[in-house]
């Protein structure tokens, strides 16, 4: 088997595009050939030329344009879907940067509840001392009033 490497063979949109599973290696053929099994270029393996999704043997029978046209509604198609993962992606993408921008968020709310938590902790603490300090001191108001009414009245 002669290689021309200058040789350049031209794909149609009507093409079935796959690789040898022997060799790896890319080839096409007609649509007319799905469901054959041909000889690699390559290798020689005995390679089964693939049926695209979408389309059956019994669509062979059809005349060639409408076959021609399905091949094309197909290959729109798998664009379209191509386009639609390609966007589901970026979504993804996006809700992923987007969750980790809250969790970075919820973990300096978290931070800053702590703290807010320890201040509050010392403002109870103070209340409560300056309560004690205001009860000794009405304690000792309640005390001495008596006695300087006494001393007041002695006069």
């Amino acid at each position: 088997m002669i290689h021309d490497p200058d040789t350049t063979i031209e794909i149609k949109d009507t093409d079935i595009i796959f690789d040898c599973p022997h060799c790896a290696k890319s080839l096409a053929i007609d649509y007319r050939g799905a469901g054959l099994t041909i000889k690699c270029s390559d290798c020689g393996g005995d390679v089964q030329v693939p049926i695209p999704d979408g389309m059956e043997l019994e669509d062979l029978d059809r005349p060639l344009e409408d076959q021609e046209l399905q091949i094309i509604q197909l290959r729109r198609s798998l664009l379209k879907a191509q386009d639609r993962i390609a966007d589901l992606e970026n979504a993804v993408e996006d809700l992923m940067e987007r969750r980790d921008a809250l969790e970075r968020d919820r973990s300096e709310q978290t931070l800053r509840m702590g703290s807010v938590l320890e201040k509050t902790g010392v403002i109870e603490t103070s209340l409560k001392e300056i309560s004690k300090a205001l009860e000794a001191v009405s304690a000792l108001c309640h005390t001495e009033a008596p006695a300087a009414a006494a001393q007041s009245a002695s006069v």
